[in-house]
C-alpha cells in the first residue's frame, strides 16, 4: 500500500472519529440543556388552548410520556401528553419552539429554541465542516 493512500485513510479515519465525537457531544449538550434548572419549556394545551410553562426538572419527569408528532408538507408540531395545569385534563400539550420551520415541501424541518442554536452551530462547524473540506481537498489529490 502506498504511503499517500495510507495517509489518506488515516485522515479520513480522524475526520470520522471527530464526527462521532462531535455528535455525541451535541446530544449530551442538548440533553443537559433540556433538563437544566434554568431552562423553561412552553406548552399550549390541546383542550383549553391556554399557554403554560415547565422548568427543566419537571420536563425530565415527562421524558417517557407519550409524544405526538404531526408533520405535513407545510407544518410540523410536537406534543406531549400530560395533565394540563389549567383545565386539569390529561391531553396533548403542544410544545412551543422559538424556531419551527418547514421548507421544501417538508424536506427541511427545524424545531429548536434559541438556547440550542450555539450547540448546533458548533456541531456544524466542528463536525460537518471537516467532511466538506476533506471532500474538496480529496478532489485535488484523487
Amino acid at each position: 500500500m502506498k504511503i499517500g493512500t495510507m495517509l489518506g485513510l488515516i485522515i479520513v479515519l480522524i475526520v470520522f472519529i471527530n464526527f462521532v465525537y462531535q455528535t455525541i457531544r451535541l446530544f449530551k449538550g442538548l440533553s443537559k440543556q433540556m433538563y437544566d434548572e434554568d431552562t423553561v419549556h412552553r406548552f399550549q394545551c390541546g383542550k383549553c388552548g391556554e399557554m403554560h410553562s415547565l422548568k427543566g426538572p419537571e420536563m425530565k419527569k415527562l421524558r417517557r410520556a407519550p409524544r405526538i408528532e404531526k408533520s405535513t408538507f407545510g407544518s410540523q408540531s410536537t406534543a406531549i401528553v400530560f395533565k394540563c395545569p389549567h383545565c386539569h385534563k390529561r391531553t396533548s400539550q403542544i410544545v412551543q419552539f422559538d424556531t419551527n420551520v418547514t421548507k421544501g415541501a417538508g424536506m427541511v424541518r427545524v424545531q429548536m429554541n434559541e438556547e440550542q442554536k450555539p450547540l448546533i452551530v458548533q456541531f456544524l462547524v466542528r463536525g460537518i465542516l471537516p467532511f466538506i473540506l476533506l471532500s474538496m481537498v480529496y478532489r485535488f489529490f484523487a
